[in-house]
């Protein structure tokens, strides 16, 4: 199976998950649970719209492979209509003052999110702090654990998609 097969079947388990909450928000008599499966919802929207992203950077990939093949007359043009726009790469962050700590492999392992401790990856030498970020809830992203370089993971899930970097706090580099 491969990982778009794995991620359509991810999205439809999210939607399922979706459209069951959104049945008994409808039909619920005790509020005391609105808030977990608000909560609920709103982390599989989120996770949705991360897949989303990462399958239309599947896609143009893939366009942008065709497009170096020799076209075949008459489905070029739908092909150029369908292709998703470049994503154009951020520069890498800025690192102020305040969240120049370096850190060692071995101290960022210690920020795993776990025992109160923020959850810390790191991703071409800068540390980002995805302790909030929806997409790393219970400091795991995907069975990846927080604390640890995740470099040639993000290049190979999310080559060209620096924006989710830039969506990240940056508290320093890793040494």
């Amino acid at each position: 199976m491969n990982n778009i097969e794995m991620i359509r079947m991810q999205i439809n388990y999210l939607v399922t998950q979706a459209r069951h909450d959104i049945y008994t928000l409808s039909t619920l008599s005790d509020t005391s649970m609105k808030p977990q499966i608000l909560q609920r919802l709103w982390d599989a929207l989120s996770t949705i719209h991360f897949l989303s992203d990462w399958l239309a950077n599947q896609a143009k990939t893939s366009s942008h492979n065709l497009s170096s093949q020799p076209s075949i007359p008459g489905l070029s043009g739908a092909l150029y209509q369908s292709q998703i726009p470049p994503i154009t790469p951020l520069p890498t962050p800025p690192i102020s003052q305040s969240n120049q700590r370096t850190f060692t492999i071995g101290e960022l392992a210690t920020f795993t999110g776990k025992n109160g401790r923020p959850a810390y990856v790191a991703v071409n030498g800068i540390v980002y702090d995805v302790t909030n970020n929806r997409a790393w809830a219970a400091a795991t992203h995907f069975g990846l654990i927080a604390g640890k370089d995740y470099t040639q993971e993000f290049a190979s899930c999310h080559a060209g998609q620096q924006s989710i970097l830039a969506a990240l706090p940056v508290v320093g580099r890793l040494v």
